[in-house]
């Protein structure tokens, strides 16, 4: 179980050995650290190399790194909020601490390891768990999702067209870790953000034509995409994406396979040019 375990947690894949996954222990410690090294796992593997080396003021330094940090923070926040209003949540020191982070740790990095029922959490936790899918850890790393680089990448940029909106003749360049990130990787992260959105939506429907509940087709969607794995509903904690029909199963089967081979890799393969060469 261990080494499943450590092979599982270090790839941010999330295959279990119990069915309770890692909540099958019921342990403080197992949960600190797996959550440690999910975390670590969400990390660019770069930027470990250089942690190793003893250089960790390039790391603290790097503007992604920081941004990964302060998703969680702010994610354990307002975790925290909504669990104090949640009645169904029991009133422990660690259902307010290791469990609410190893959650978001597991949900970030793609890993999707769980410690309880997530979804009795209340619907706004739900939400946050959307985000955090959306978002994904480090580029660099195992990690599924967007990526916190493209999002650090659109973020900048949009900031940069508010302004061109009040001072329309400035010019401005998008700047990550103090170096000037170049026009055409900004539209190719805004190209794959604009795509990745479209299969989440294209996803969803198809599981809806398929039978599948509204809510649950387009957290299925969004979760396979991201390769995170948590399901929601009739594919929730006690189930399973056994349960559904076959022709859903081929659909996340695809969506999973665009999803981890990123997805200008396999929607290039769709293009005449490709062939033509």
């Amino acid at each position: 179980d261990s080494v499943c375990h450590a092979f599982s947690t270090m790839s941010t894949g999330g295959f279990s050995t119990r069915q309770d996954s890692i909540g099958a222990w019921d342990s403080l410690y197992v949960k600190v650290v797996t959550t440690v090294f999910m975390f670590i796992g969400g990390v660019n593997f770069a930027l470990i190399f250089k942690a190793s080396s003893g250089n960790f003021r390039d790391v603290w330094r790097n503007q992604t790194f920081r941004a990964y940090l302060m998703v969680i923070l702010a994610m354990f926040v307002m975790f925290d909020l909504a669990l104090a209003f949640n009645n169904l949540v029991p009133d422990t020191v660690e259902a307010y601490t290791i469990d609410p982070l190893f959650q978001i740790v597991s949900t970030i990095t793609s890993t999707g390891f769980t410690v309880n029922n997530f979804e009795s959490w209340g619907p706004f936790v739900l939400s946050l768990t959307f985000v955090m899918m959306f978002f994904g850890a480090c580029a660099g790393s195992t990690s599924g999702g967007a990526k916190i680089d493209r999002i650090l990448y659109l973020f900048k940029n949009a900031d940069n067209e508010l302004y061109r909106c009040i001072y329309p003749h400035s010019i401005l360049s998008v700047k990550v870790n103090e170096k000037v990130v170049s026009p055409n990787l900004v539209n190719k992260v805004i190209a794959f953000l604009c795509i990745y959105l479209f299969l989440i939506v294209a996803g969803g429907m198809a599981l809806t034509a398929c039978g599948v509940p509204l809510v649950d087709s387009f957290f299925s969607s969004f979760s396979c995409i991201s390769n995170t794995g948590l399901g929601a509903g009739v594919t929730g904690y006690g189930n399973s994406y056994d349960i559904l029909p076959d022709a859903a199963k081929w659909i996340l089967s695809l969506l999973m396979l665009i999803g981890r081979l990123e997805i200008f890799t396999v929607l290039v393969l769709l293009t005449p040019a490709f062939w033509r060469r």
